[in-house]
């Protein structure tokens, strides 16, 4: 395994494959949405598929901490995933014919304005893929009171939880008919 630079141009790949890991993604510590608490580790080849097209497949594992967005309490997300994602570069010509056709297989290619993969930018939208739409603690988490904003995993509260003031309250009136 060899030492990954943060840009790898086209030329400077086999087409045999050239094998990398990486321990540290560069900028993904600094992420508003999340911190990075445990080790991070990327295995990945790139491989050639002519001159203007490079395969990259390989798989990311991470330990981050993330603020639910139901009750805000920090918790620990594992990332664990496989990715494969195709970069080519396009000449002027194929770019009209690749407006008039899109396939399932352009959903996962990249064009690029020039052969060089930037693998930290690679990784980083790859650690995002991996993460939950929606944060959540746990599936049962119960959020805050929106009257006293006490989190109602740890407590009940007293507040009057009457839905008068809500839109949808002739439909719960419905609902108990």
């Amino acid at each position: 395994m060899t030492e990954v630079a943060m840009l790898v141009r086209f030329n400077e790949i086999s087409p045999y494959g050239n094998h990398y890991e990486v321990r540290e993604i560069k900028g993904l510590a600094s992420q508003e949405d999340f911190s990075v608490i445990g080790p991070v580790q990327a295995r990945f080849s790139l491989k050639r598929k002519g001159d203007a097209k490079v395969e990259m497949q390989g798989e990311l594992k991470a330990t981050l901490s993330q603020v639910c967005d139901r009750c805000l309490v920090t918790y620990d997300v594992n990332v664990d995933t496989v990715f494969q994602v195709l970069f080519e570069t396009a000449s002027d010509e194929s770019w009209h014919v690749k407006e008039l056709e899109c396939g399932i297989s352009d959903l996962d290619s990249i064009v690029l304005d020039e052969p060089v993969v930037d693998v930290d930018d690679v990784l980083r939208q790859q650690v995002y893929l991996a993460l939950p739409v929606k944060s959540l603690c746990s599936e049962r988490c119960k959020g805050l009171c929106a009257q006293c904003g006490v989190n109602l995993n740890l407590s009940p509260c007293d507040c009057d939880h009457d839905d008068v003031g809500s839109p949808f309250a002739i439909l719960n009136q419905l609902k108990k008919k």
